[in-house]
């Protein structure tokens, strides 16, 4: 059930018909945290976006556990590409829950900027949750998702949970021997997947023989494909391998990472 959503603006003066005219013609960028995450998961791989002068971060917007949306920020009127960084206040809610507060997120945008595209940076868990919101609670007639950047996204299971080093493996069309009950749900509803969106997969190789990056197995991340491969406007992948390959370094100043984010959402 969608939450009741209420509005906390901070430092926002602009008119709303003037913002509404200016969000047409340009292309947000949502970030949004992991599982246990925070503004810390995503501020480095920003802060390279931002060095890069191709982007700048415009809002925060804080998602409290009851539903309300928190932003602090002003519209830069000059910035066509402008970052909005999502912190979700209770960062261990299950997938369905955050998917509707990223669906809060949306909407709001669309209706106080005229959002029309968007696209979406997310770190481990939150590439299920955008998923999810993308077959289970995306507005047909809404914002079109442009862009989906999943960096180490357990798209079927988790080490230590139910997924286990060298256990699962793909099939030549891609498809997962073993697939997860969330999994499956994911493969039911695929169709619903926006075909206009353009996807680039990146994930983690330690090369200490467990084919992982420690926490999901490159098994897990690669499983998309097989979702949405034929069904997206592109889709491509990105295998980081070495120690700084592990789940978290790959959003904590992985200058491999934040180049290949960069290249993909505002190439030159």
């Amino acid at each position: 059930m969608l939450l009741a959503c209420t509005l906390v603006l901070l430092g926002a003066t602009e008119n709303t018909h003037d913002r509404k005219l200016h969000f047409t013609a340009i292309i947000p960028t949502i970030y949004l945290h992991g599982y246990g995450g925070g503004a810390a998961s995503t501020n480095k791989m920003i802060a390279a976006a931002e060095k890069s002068g191709r982007a700048q971060k415009t809002l925060t917007i804080n998602v409290s556990q009851d539903g309300q949306l928190h932003l602090q920020g002003t519209w830069s009127w000059s910035e066509k590409n402008p970052i909005v960084q999502v912190i979700f206040d209770d960062n261990t809610a299950e997938i369905p829950t955050e998917a509707a507060w990223l669906k809060q997120v949306v909407n709001y945008l669309h209706q106080h900027y005229n959002m029309q595209k968007f696209n979406v940076v997310t770190h481990s868990m939150s590439g299920p949750v955008t998923y999810y919101w993308a077959v289970h609670l995306r507005q047909k007639n809404g914002p079109v998702l442009n862009k989906f950047v999943p960096i180490a996204g357990p798209f079927n299971g988790v080490i230590y949970i139910d997924d286990t080093p060298n256990q699962n493996s793909l099939e030549s069309s891609g498809k997962p021997t073993s697939q997860n009950t969330a999994y499956r749900d994911y493969f039911k509803f695929r169709s619903r997947f926006p075909r206009q969106t353009k996807v680039l997969n990146i994930f983690g190789n330690l090369e200490d023989g467990t084919n992982s990056d420690g926490l999901v197995t490159n098994v897990s991340a690669r499983s998309l494909a097989y979702l949405i491969r034929g069904h997206v406007a592109s889709y491509q992948e990105l295998m980081v391998k070495g120690a700084n390959a592990q789940h978290s370094l790959l959003h904590n100043h992985n200058t491999t990472v934040d180049q290949a984010v960069i290249n993909f959402l505002w190439p030159k």
